[in-house]
């Protein structure tokens, strides 16, 4: 029977084996009555394999479709929020996040789950009070309730946050936290993702030996899994290690590596950070037109996506360029652009562009 196969593909799902489920669904071809269901967990299937945007048409199609149950109409909201946040979408995730905060009014079980994505669109949207008090009050009350997976998940939020406001000792613990939690709730992609965070901050903070072992742990945990996402983002903080370490030909190979990943999945963002790294590389090689060329790509791949950290550092690198080819007037206007644009976002960026 037709429900008989979507409960296989959501214990699929559940398993981690977004590849298999997506296969068994393609094999129903959106069942007449189903269609709904069909969609969410297709939706469900592109998202853990790290296809955002792909994610986002699954799930606006399962909302056109009508959903089985009010759980599920609700759950469809939270996703799609989270999959606009990962792409940088922060009207869209607040949008979607708004709205199912209000859908989850009435349910214990994904009222927090609604507020924790609403406070991540805060986080996006550069209003740090409003999500530092949202996560904290979560944070207390998971842990009251010994939900190591959420608290992980939320530590791994306020780790990032106290980044960007450059509080690295509290972020270094926050991150160290949400492994410990996602230990004990023996979810291995929640410790990736806290190791990631942790490898970010501690080569920022200048520690560059715990920020490559953080970096090389997680690559083993989401070695053998279908997390895209997951497997590109190691490639790209490995090779930002390296290069802050002036290992410039080996940071060169892995953030090609990292760029072919991204550019399967989509993730303009993030190819934007591969593509700022690349022409920090060719920068301090002395190959002033391969950088401006990989900086220019970076500053449209960040455009209109909210990353405005990353639209700060490559408008500095791009200052840069100009100085080094004796164009100090563009350099002068560029960099102040970039300073200005910081202050506005409160971001501290310019204060770690070595980086």
């Amino acid at each position: 029977m037709i429900i008989d196969e979507l409960e296989k593909a959501a214990d699929l799902l559940e398993a981690g084996k977004a590849g298999a489920a997506r296969r068994l669904l393609e094999g129903l071809r959106r069942p007449k009555g189903f269609e709904g269901r069909w969609h969410y967990l297709l939706g469900e299937a592109r998202r853990l394999k790290g296809e955002f945007r792909p994610a986002i048409s699954s799930y606006a199609s399962a909302l056109s479709a009508g959903l089985p149950a009010a759980e599920f109409f609700c759950q469809t909201l939270i996703n799609t929020a989270a999959c606009h946040r990962a792409l940088g979408m922060e009207k869209q995730a607040f949008a979607f996040a708004s709205a199912a905060v209000k859908a989850a009014a009435r349910s214990s079980v994904l009222k927090p789950e609604a507020e924790l994505e609403l406070a991540m669109s805060y986080r996006l949207m550069g209003d740090f009070r409003k999500a530092g008090t949202m996560l904290n009050r979560l944070l207390k009350s998971y842990l009251r309730g010994g939900d190591h997976a959420a608290a992980s998940f939320i530590l791994w939020a306020l780790g990032g946050l106290y980044r960007l406001e450059g509080r690295y000792r509290g972020s270094i613990t926050a991150f160290k936290a949400a492994e410990s939690h996602a230990r004990k709730a023996g979810d291995a992609s929640a410790r990736g993702y806290a190791l990631f965070g942790l490898g970010g901050v501690s080569r920022v903070a200048g520690f560059m030996a715990p920020a490559e072992a953080a970096y090389v742990k997680a690559r083993k945990l989401f070695r053998g899994t279908e997390d895209s996402f997951a497997k590109a983002y190691a490639e790209c903080g490995l090779a930002n290690v390296l290069r802050q370490r002036g290992e410039l030909d080996p940071a060169l190979a892995g953030y090609l590596r990292a760029r072919g990943r991204y550019s399967e999945i989509g993730d303009k963002p993030d190819l934007g950070f591969v593509e700022w790294g690349l022409g920090e590389i060719y920068k301090k090689k002395g190959e002033f037109r391969a950088a401006m060329a990989c900086f220019k790509r970076a500053a449209r791949l960040f455009s209109g996506n909210a990353e405005f950290r990353g639209e700060v550092l490559t408008e500095i690198s791009i200052a840069q360029v100009h100085y080094l080819q004796g164009r100090t007037a563009k350099a002068d206007a560029e960099y102040f652009r970039a300073l200005r644009k910081a202050r506005k976002h409160r971001l501290h960026t310019y204060l770690e562009s070595f980086t």
